[in-house]
Formats: C-alpha cells, structure tokens, sequence
C-alpha cells in the first residue's frame, strides 16, 4: 500500500490575511487555494463595510464624493491582490501573466458594447436632437452588443474561476515548492504515545 503524502493543514483567513500583507508585491512563489480564496473573502467582505460607511456618512455629510474609503481600501489591496493571484497560478503551473490576458480580454469585451451603442444613438438621432426615432433593428444591434459583452465577460470569469478552483501541483513546479507539503521530516513520523 503505497504511503499516503501528508500535507499542512489548510490555512485559515486570519494566517490568509497577515500572509497575503506580508508578501504586500510578492509576484514570486506559490499560494494555495486556501490562501487565495481567503484573501479573496476578506477582501470582499472589508469592500463591502467599507461601502456601508461611505453610504452612512455620505447621507449624514451630504458629500458628492463618490466612496472614498472603499476607494481607498481598493487602491490598498490592489498590489497584494494581484500578488496573491499571480501566487495562486504559479501553484497550478501558470505565468502570472495571465492576468493581463484575462483584463486585455475583458476590456476588448467591451466593443461590442460600445459599438452597439454608437450604432444605436447614431441612427436615434440620425435627424437631429429634436427628432428621435428608434425602430427594432437599433435596438436589436444594441441588445445584441450588450449580450456578446456579457458572453465575453462571463467566458472570462468562468475561465478564471475553473483555473483559481484548481488543485495545484503536487510537488516542487518551475515557481517554487508546494505551499502545502510538510518540510519537517519529524513530522512525516508517527507520533508513538
């Protein structure tokens, strides 16, 4: 029967945190699911707080501001995020590069939109400001331009989530060792009582 490897014991979202703010622009290395999908929960969660304090105090205050300290806390975390992400596709064999090729393709996802909407308004006001029409085939073209961008984009995060979903790679890889193999040999040994 052949030995089973033992494995560190999945890292919970407090070590995510301090891990993912200690390696503040750390691009180098592997991180495992865990580590990812914590950072990724906790992140959301202070984001979303963050956000119910702009609203509060955007009510009392009567700011025009549009929510500065989720603003700011999303500038704070871009770094490690990115970090913590290009981490996490090292652990399943991948360049950190990726990333770039997920934003190009969302951002090209946006053409058809754009191009839907340019064709929609010229046409509307195609007689001048006073005079708008729209018939069915303009807004066709732009519902049409709006559901290829949502493809796209739905394409993307489903690509990204099966990829960040992954088991990593058992073993050392090109990025480093596995995050999750036990390097203590003392701990690869029964404990006798």
């Amino acid at each position: 029967m052949a030995a089973v490897p033992q494995t560190k014991p999945m890292m919970t979202i407090q070590e995510s945190v301090k891990t993912c703010v200690r390696k503040y622009a750390d691009f180098s290395g592997r991180a495992t699911r865990a580590e990812y999908w914590w950072w990724v929960l906790a992140t959301t969660i202070v984001s979303f707080m963050l956000s119910g304090v702009d609203t509060f105090i955007r009510s009392l205050a009567g700011w025009e501001i549009y929510s500065p300290f989720q603003s700011l806390f999303g500038l704070g975390i871009l770094l490690p995020g990115l970090a913590v992400t290009c981490r996490r596709l090292h652990d399943i064999g991948k360049t950190g590069w990726w990333q770039l090729v997920w934003l190009a393709i969302a951002v090209l996802g946006v053409i058809p939109m754009v191009v839907g909407l340019i064709f929609f308004f010229v046409s509307a006001f195609s007689e001048g400001f006073k005079n708008f029409k729209v018939d069915g085939s303009d807004i066709a073209i732009l519902v049409l331009g709006i559901l290829i961008s949502l493809l796209v984009w739905l394409a993307v995060a489903i690509w990204w989530i099966v990829w960040m979903a992954r088991r990593g790679d058992a073993g050392p890889n090109r990025f480093g060792s596995d995050p999750r193999a036990l390097d203590e040999p003392e701990a690869l040994t029964p404990d006798v009582v």
